[in-house]
């Protein structure tokens, strides 16, 4: 796997804990037996947070909603949560998205007289 750094999205920063990252990048040391075990807890401890933070009566927390003005905005957003071949298909993704614009950019500066007197 590639080693890039992945950014926590804003759920993960609001039901996880410092505590569960560190019980989570300790998994892999542990025996096979634990692993499953810890791997429970842990993910049922995030669980856990979510329910409590959508399911509060007194004052519900609610992720900002993020309002892009582009596609590619959003495309360029998701990246930074994935790696490998989700981040290589974004960004091919991203880059088709760029090519068309430039296309549509270079189709919509040709002036209209340069097309007339090319068939004349």
């Amino acid at each position: 796997m590639e080693s890039e750094f992945i950014a926590q999205t804003a759920l993960d920063q609001m039901v996880g804990t410092d505590q569960g990252q560190l019980l989570k990048a300790l998994i892999p040391y542990l025996p096979p037996r634990e692993q499953q075990l810890f791997s429970l807890y842990a993910k049922a401890k995030e669980f856990s947070n979510t329910v409590n933070l959508f399911g509060s009566q007194a004052q519900p927390m609610r992720m900002q909603a993020v309002s892009a003005s582009q596609p590619v905005d959003i495309l360029n957003d998701l990246r930074r949560y994935c790696f490998g071949n989700t981040r290589r298909t974004l960004d091919q993704i991203t880059n088709m998205m760029a090519m068309v614009e430039m296309i549509k950019v270079m189709n919509s500066t040709v002036p209209e007289d340069s097309c007339e007197e090319e068939r004349q």
